[in-house]
């Protein structure tokens, strides 16, 4: 049975050498396609890609189910880290501006002062937060298992990707999501074991996952629970 290709989006990029598939948390499909890449092409292009499509959408409604509605509106009085092991409360302090700051307080404290009424200036303290947060535990954390594995890297960026949890490059530069945070350490650990991974292996070849067994034994367990982890993210992240 031939079953219709999904509605999709065309972006090109200057910076895309190739055509690459990308699907938001709410399941919304992009193709991202170099600049001067002929349109013509992308249908079939998408047809062959359909049963990846239908299964990481799937997999997406899944991860959405665990969401609470409207929780991408609303704001949180307590952040828990999991993944670091630390639980900070949030406090609003509604005082006349144009700007949102936040500042860190005793006793694992959050102060949001400003336009406080402003949802948008909010979640963004809240996400550079999050991204300053992951540059002081998710670096050293990646720099530690490169050396108990023996697989270097050159740079690491932290960054707050819409569907991945990281990413590398052929040149070895990794890329990894603030959101990691909110998940339990395990699940981490098995993200930047796996990131560390394609920096000998650029691609899920067998090869691939022989080499993440051997550095990380019993990942398959938790490379299966990584697909349901969104669940860990609070709403307003995305």
């Amino acid at each position: 049975m031939i079953r219709e290709s999904p509605a999709y989006s065309i972006r090109e990029s200057a910076k895309a050498r190739r055509v690459c598939l990308k699907i938001s948390p709410l399941g919304q499909v992009e193709v991202v396609v170099p600049r001067g890449f002929d349109h013509r092409r992308i249908p079939i292009l998408v047809h062959e890609k359909q049963a990846w499509i239908n299964k990481t959408l799937q997999r997406v409604n899944e991860q959405r189910q665990w969401l609470v509605p409207n929780a991408h509106d609303t704001l949180p009085d307590t952040i828990a880290l999991h993944a670091i092991d630390e639980i900070w409360q949030v406090e609003y302090q509604a005082v006349e501006s144009s700007r949102v700051t936040l500042s860190q307080s005793h006793g694992a404290r959050l102060i949001v002062r400003g336009a406080v009424d402003n949802t948008s200036l909010r979640k963004s303290v809240l996400r550079l937060w999050l991204a300053r947060k992951g540059q002081t535990h998710l670096r050293p954390w990646l720099e530690q298992i490169s050396r108990e594995t023996a697989l270097p890297f050159r740079q690491v960026r932290i960054r707050g990707q819409k569907t991945r949890w990281g990413s590398c490059s052929r040149q070895k530069n990794i890329n990894l999501n603030y959101k990691l945070l909110f998940l339990p350490a395990p699940l981490v650990r098995c993200v930047l074991v796996h990131e560390l991974c394609h920096t000998i292996q650029l691609n899920h070849s067998p090869k691939f996952w022989a080499l993440v067994e051997k550095k990380e034994p019993g990942y398959k367990a938790l490379d299966a629970e990584l697909r349901t982890a969104r669940r860990h993210v609070p709403g307003w992240v995305e």
